[in-house]
């Protein structure tokens, strides 16, 4: 009789030989498990790999491909720059086990247009051949099957896998996407309009600049005034010559004319000169007597106010015993120039002011019209001493210098960002002004360019203040980029000096300063125009290095052409740096 033994399973687990097998099972299946996720991790690993490749490859070429937007050629020409570039720059770059990136021109790249809307403050996207002009592009990578136009064929392009065809999966299709735009600027305009703005239609600048270069300068604004006249004063200046009585040979009376020159006085008579006499501004006499001749030049030490010219039997006539009197006070040459019932034709000054500046201001003296009255006089006197638009109205219209240079150069600006349509907006602030901020903000950021130029050109040098608060200036700029700039913009204030910062009147320079770091913290460049002999070169740079903005040197000394010349070139530079950006896309 056969007898049946039962074995437990504790049994089975405590007998030895049993043991040795289960764990040679359990191993074998430990290990089978643990090398299929490394191979599967393999291919995890291969396929974000390349996916970071393929992404790669397609940012540099939407980048490369946006560099070719261009407003103002044919636009068919520009979408076939715009393919021609994107498909060159993605074969450079490997992805996978490809050596090039291969783009279908017709699927894979797109051209349109980003507008702003205002009225929901976003950018709206369209894309098409009617988006014109062109200002965005959007490219799609594809590892799937791609036209290849090299070989005129449908060329796979999938990615190969290593062990997932274990699984039936041999290869593996990826899609990513690219956009890319110059990144819209949102760009303030600061401009200096201090009285120095129009130092070089000055007879200041007369050594610097020669005298016919200032001289030619003011007799244009002369004319783009109307050439205007004022009584009997000429308009190129000229020494005053003062007719005495007619002759009277009956009665033995001369005529005696008397030419003015300030310390000195040319004396001519139809008879003899007996006697001159000249009484100066302090009230000295000097007296030249026993002169024989028709005319002569007598001369004192200080300005001469009075003269007295004895001369056949004046004397007598006149009951004068020093002869024919020609007083010669400021009143009195106002009334020689025939200016005594004419209105001084601006809110400030007057025609004894000027005839004063004439006679005192060294810079008349030097370009050598000193006591020589005429339009051209008063011009350079509305330059220098009223150049505010509350002193002498209607200067705006002249092309004083430095000034005018950089209203043409701002106009090359404003010309740029209109015609490349790129979603610009542009603002216009004015320093000095009185206000408490130290400028004035003459325009908000504004998508219509147009209207910031005559906002421009209808300011004079000195229109608010003649001094210079740099700070002032940026601060009011810094703020409505703060209030009123675009998240995603690229914020830049361009800011031009011609001279030294002198408001406010405590550390006007650590104002601007500190001002830049503000401007700084809230992500703004300062591009930095040092215009002239005058500027500030080392505080613009730095104001510039602060933002990571630069800085631009107009040199002056140079001719009025070269600095209006070099001015623009600087302009066009700044129009031109226009960011490119890449924009977020999902696929």
């Amino acid at each position: 009789m056969m007898q049946t033994f039962k074995t437990s399973f504790a049994d089975r687990f405590n007998n030895p030989g049993s043991r040795r097998g289960n764990i040679i099972l359990l191993s074998a299946f430990v290990i089978t498990m643990a090398l299929g996720f490394a191979a599967f991790s393999i291919d995890i690993g291969y396929l974000a790999v390349t996916k970071g490749q393929l992404q790669s490859a397609v940012d540099a070429a939407t980048l490369a491909a946006a560099m070719e937007l261009n407003p103002n050629i044919d636009q068919a020409v520009v979408a076939s720059n715009v393919k021609n570039a994107a498909q060159q720059v993605a074969r450079l770059n490997s992805v996978g086990n490809h050596s090039g990136l291969l783009l279908d021109p017709s699927l894979d790249i797109e051209l349109g247009r980003r507008d702003w809307n205002s009225a929901n403050s976003s950018f709206v996207f369209n894309f098409g051949t009617n988006a014109v002009p062109y200002n965005i592009v959007r490219i799609t990578g594809r590892l799937d099957s791609v036209w290849n136009a090299d070989t005129g064929q449908m060329e796979d392009r999938r990615l190969p896998m290593f062990f997932a065809p274990a699984i039936n999966q041999d290869n593996a299709t990826m899609k990513v996407g690219s956009v890319a735009t110059y990144q819209p600027r949102d760009m303030m305009i600061v401009l200096d309009f201090s009285g120095s703005m129009n130092d070089d239609t000055e007879f200041k600048s007369c050594n610097e600049l020669s005298h016919a270069t200032v001289n030619a300068a003011i007799d244009q604004m002369w004319s783009e005034l109307g050439e205007p006249a004022y009584g009997d004063m000429p308009y190129a200046p000229t020494y005053l010559t003062v007719e005495g009585v007619p002759e009277d040979t009956g009665s033995n009376v001369p005529h005696i004319t008397v030419q003015y020159r300030g310390d000195k006085v040319e004396v001519t008579s139809t008879m003899n000169i007996d006697q001159v006499k000249l009484k100066d501004k302090n009230g000295h006499y000097q007296t030249y007597s026993g002169y024989s001749g028709t005319s002569g030049t007598f001369q004192d030490d200080r300005t001469i106010r009075a003269v007295w010219v004895k001369s056949g039997l004046n004397w007598v006539n006149l009951g004068n015993v020093d002869g024919e009197p020609f007083n010669f006070s400021d009143t009195d040459i106002v009334r020689y120039l025939g200016l005594a019932d004419v209105s001084y034709p601006h809110p400030s000054g007057s025609w004894t002011d000027f005839v004063t500046y004439v006679n005192d201001s060294s810079y008349v003296n030097e370009a050598n019209y000193q006591y020589m009255y005429g339009t051209k006089c008063l011009i350079n006197y509305w330059n220098e001493q009223k150049p505010m638009y509350s002193q002498t109205t209607g200067l705006a219209v002249c092309s004083t210098q430095p000034l005018t240079a950089a209203k043409n150069a701002s106009d090359v600006l404003c010309n740029y960002i209109t015609e490349v349509e790129a979603d610009d907006q542009v603002g216009l602030t004015i320093y000095t002004h009185p206000n408490s901020n130290g400028a004035i903000l003459e325009s908000g950021l504004t998508h219509d360019v147009s209207s910031i130029k005559p906002l421009y050109r209808s300011r004079q040098a000195g229109h608010y203040d003649n001094l210079t608060n740099i700070g002032g200036g940026l601060k009011v700029a810094r703020q409505e980029l703060e209030n009123n700039g675009r998240q995603d913009a690229y914020r830049v204030v361009v800011l031009m000096t011609d001279g030294v910062a002198n408001r406010p009147s405590s550390n006007p320079a650590q104002w601007a300063i500190q001002q830049a770091n503000l401007c700084k913290a809230s992500k703004i460049k300062i591009m930095a125009i040092a215009l002239g002999l005058g500027a500030d070169d080392n505080l613009m740079l730095e104001l510039a290095e602060i933002t990571g903005g630069k800085r631009f040197i107009v040199p002056g000394g140079g001719t009025i052409a070269e600095y209006e010349t070099q001015l623009m070139q600087v302009f066009q530079e700044i129009a031109a740096d226009r960011p490119l950006k890449l924009l977020p896309t999902s696929y």
